[in-house]
């Protein structure tokens, strides 16, 4: 589903299941075409001081976007870690330089698996249970989990092209395509 491979969907006469399936898959398509075509050291390198790398990003929006469209709570396509949130790692746990990552084909790989499960958990969605709040820890409704992750994912998109511009990599051969019309 990456850059040029894929067609332009219209998005027309949507209800509000219709609306987030349509988010959910620009996300997650953006994200492939952020990083689909880079080496593994393209991924791990730190071409802006002080900025996390394409690697921690993907990993971070990975986990996000698999904890978030995970409704049902089933099994996860990789271990969930600590240094991969932002707000919750220890300070030692910051990605820099000489850190292990996985690589970007596996990251593929997950991001395709938790593509396939949040698509067939929202297809068995009914607006109702979109609409309703799923406890007092929440202040929103169970769409909301769906929007959080879809506006969190996005912006990491914009951090990658960021990084790979800031890596040299602006031959205009990896280009954002238009999803939906």
């Amino acid at each position: 589903m990456a850059i040029g491979r894929h067609q332009c969907k219209n998005a027309w006469h949507l209800d509000y299941k219709g609306w987030i399936s349509v988010c959910l898959d620009e996300a997650l398509i953006a994200l492939e075409e952020s990083f689909f075509d880079l080496t593994d050291a393209q991924m791990r390198a730190f071409p802006i001081k002080g900025r996390n790398n394409i690697s921690w990003i993907v990993m971070h929006t990975l986990q996000n976007l698999d904890e978030y469209t995970n409704l049902q709570g089933g099994p996860r396509p990789f271990p969930h870690e600590e240094r991969w949130d932002l707000w919750q790692c220890r300070p030692e746990q910051r990605p820099k330089p000489g850190d292990v990552f996985p690589p970007a084909e596996q990251m593929l790989r997950w991001l395709y698996e938790i593509r396939a499960r949040a698509e067939a958990i929202l297809a068995g969605l009914d607006e109702p249970y979109l609409r309703e709040k799923p406890g007092d820890h929440w202040p929103g409704d169970r769409a909301d989990f769906y929007k959080r992750t879809i506006l969190h994912a996005m912006a990491h998109v914009r951090q990658i092209w960021l990084l790979r511009g800031a890596l040299g990599l602006t031959d205009g051969k990896s280009w954002p395509q238009q999803h939906y019309a």
